[in-house]
C-alpha cells in the first residue's frame, strides 16, 4: 500500500517539489562554502597587493632616510631592522627570506611583507607589517553578505520551485483525470474521457483515442447482448413446437428403438432449453450486474446437474462420486450452473475410459471435478466438448471466478472454479 501511494502519479507533483527543495538546500550549502572561501580568498589577493605597493614605497623611503623603522601609511609598518620587530611576529620571521601573506589570529593577525632591497651596493632585509583587518569584513559584515546571498538563492529557487511544481502538475493532472475517470465510469461505457482545455496535445489525443475504443467497447457489447437477447427469443419458438410434437410422439405406440429416440429428442430439447435460459441469464447479468441476486447453490441442484449430464456416462459404466462440503453463495442463475458444470462432466466423462470414476467435490469457496482420463497433453485441444472450455473461461471471468485445468499427481486431470469473490456464507 505504501508502495503504490509512493509510486502514484496523484503524489509524484510532490515528490518533485520535495526533491527540487531538497536539491535547493543542497547547492546552497556548496554556494554558502564556495561564496565565503571566494570571499577570503579575494580579500587576501586584495592585501597582498596592497602590500606589494606599500613595499615599493617603504623602499624609497630607506633610501632616502637612515630610519630602521616607517610608518608607509595609518595601516603598514616597514622595517629594515630584524632586531627591532615586534616580538610577536618573530616567529613568522626567522629562517625565512621571502613570504607574503596573512598572519596571526584576530584581532592581532597581519599581513606580512619579507623581503630585501638593495641601497648603495649593500643588501638590507625588508619587513612589512599591514593591519589588514582593518580592511576586510568583519564578522557582521560576513553574516550579512551570507544571509543577503542565502536570501536571493531562496527566492530564486522558491521561484522556480513554484514554476516547476505548476508545470509538473499540468503534465501530471491529466493523467490523474483520466485515471479517476476510469475508475469512477469504468461500468459506464456511455460516458467520455475529457481533460481540460489547457492539457498538452498529446494527452487530448490520447483521450480522444480512449473515448473511440470505450465507443467501439460499448458498440460490441450491445450487439453481443442483442444477439444473445435475440437468438435466444428466437430459438423458443421453434423448441417449444419441438417439445409439443416429441410430446404427441411419446403418446403413440413405438418399437424400443423409437421410444430410445423420442428420449434422446427429449434430452436435447432439455439441454438445448438450459443454454438459451443461460443466454438470457448472462444478458440479464451484464445489464444489472450490480442488481443480480445471491442465492446458495445446494447440493440438490449439483445432483439435478449430474442427472443431466449422466447419460454418456452410464453407457461407460463410471462411477460419479460426489462430494458436498458446504454450499457456495453465487449469484450465477441456475441455468448458467447447468451449462458450466455440466460442460465440465462431459468432458470429464468423455476423457474416463470404461468403468472409471469421476469424482465431484463441492465447499463453499470452489467446485472440484476430477477425471481418470490420460491427462492433459502438451497440445491439448481448448476448445473441449459442446460449449467448450474457452466459453467456461468467459463465463467465469464474467463473474470474476479462477478456473483452472491441471493434471492429477495420480493420472487425469482436476477442473477446478473457485468463488473467490463469493465466500462468505449468508
Amino acid at each position: 500500500m505504501i508502495l503504490n501511494l509512493v509510486s502514484s502519479t496523484k503524489t509524484l507533483t510532490g515528490r518533485l517539489a520535495l526533491f527540487f527543495a531538497l536539491m535547493s538546500v543542497i547547492i546552497a550549502g556548496f554556494i554558502y562554502v564556495i561564496f565565503n572561501a571566494a570571499l577570503y580568498i579575494s580579500e587576501d589577493r586584495v592585501g597582498e597587493r596592497r602590500i606589494l605597493i606599500d613595499r615599493n614605497a617603504a623602499i624609497e623611503l630607506f633610501r632616502s632616510s637612515n630610519d630602521s623603522a616607517i610608518q608607509i601609511d595609518s595601516l603598514t609598518v616597514a622595517y629594515n631592522d630584524l632586531s627591532i620587530i615586534p616580538k610577536a611576529y618573530n616567529q613568522y620571521i626567522n629562517g625565512i627570506d621571502s613570504f607574503i601573506g596573512e598572519v596571526g589570529d584576530d584581532p592581532h593577525s597581519r599581513m606580512l611583507y619579507i623581503g630585501e632591497y638593495s641601497d648603495k651596493g649593500e643588501t638590507h632585509p625588508l619587513v612589512l607589517l599591514s593591519e589588514i583587518d582593518r580592511v576586510e569584513f568583519s564578522v557582521n559584515e560576513l553574516i550579512y553578505s551570507s544571509i543577503l546571498v542565502l536570501t536571493l538563492f531562496a527566492i530564486l529557487s522558491f521561484s522556480f520551485g513554484a514554476l516547476l511544481y505548476r508545470l509538473s502538475k499540468r503534465l501530471i493532472e491529466p493523467f490523474n483525470s483520466l485515471a479517476e475517470q476510469l475508475e469512477t465510469n469504468k461500468q459506464d461505457l456511455n460516458e467520455e474521457f475529457s481533460v481540460n482545455d489547457g492539457a498538452a496535445v498529446e494527452f487530448r489525443k490520447l483521450t480522444e483515442q480512449l473515448n473511440e475504443y470505450r465507443r467501439e467497447i460499448n458498440s460490441l457489447v450491445k450487439r453481443e447482448q442483442a444477439f444473445a437477447r435475440y437468438a435466444s427469443h428466437e430459438l423458443r419458438t421453434p423448441l417449444t413446437v419441438v417439445r409439443g410434437a416429441n410430446k404427441l410422439l411419446q403418446r403413440s405406440e413405438m418399437t424400443d428403438f423409437q421410444s430410445r429416440q423420442v428420449d434422446r429428442i427429449d434430452d436435447a430439447i432439455i439441454q438445448m432449453s438450459t443454454m438459451v435460459d443461460a443466454l438470457l441469464g448472462l444478458v440479464r447479468y451484464e445489464r444489472n450486474s450490480d442488481d443480480s441476486p445471491i442465492r446458495v447453490f445446494t447440493k440438490d441442484e449439483l445432483n439435478a446437474i449430474i442427472e443431466q449430464n449422466s447419460a454418456q456416462a452410464n453407457e461407460k459404466e463410471i462411477s460419479l462420486l460426489t462430494q458436498v462440503e458446504s454450499e457456495p453463495n453465487i449469484h450465477a442463475t441456475d441455468a448458467i450452473m447447468n451449462m458450466l458444470i455440466g460442460n465440465l462432466i462431459r468432458n470429464a466423462i468423455a476423457a474416463t475410459s470404461s468403468n472409471g470414476k469421476v469424482h465431484i467435490t463441492l465447499t463453499d469457496s470452489q467446485i472440484s471435478i476430477e477425471d481418470e482420463g490420460e491427462g492433459l497433453q502438451e497440445q491439448y485441444n481448448p476448445n473441449g466438448h459442446g460449449l467448450g472450455l474457452l466459453v467456461v473461461e468467459d463465463l467465469c471471468n464474467r463473474f470474476e471466478w479462477d478456473f483452472e485445468l491441471k493434471n492429477r499427481p495420480t493420472g487425469g486431470c482436476v477442473a477446478q472454479i473457485i468463488f473467490k469473490h463469493e465466500f462468505v456464507s449468508p
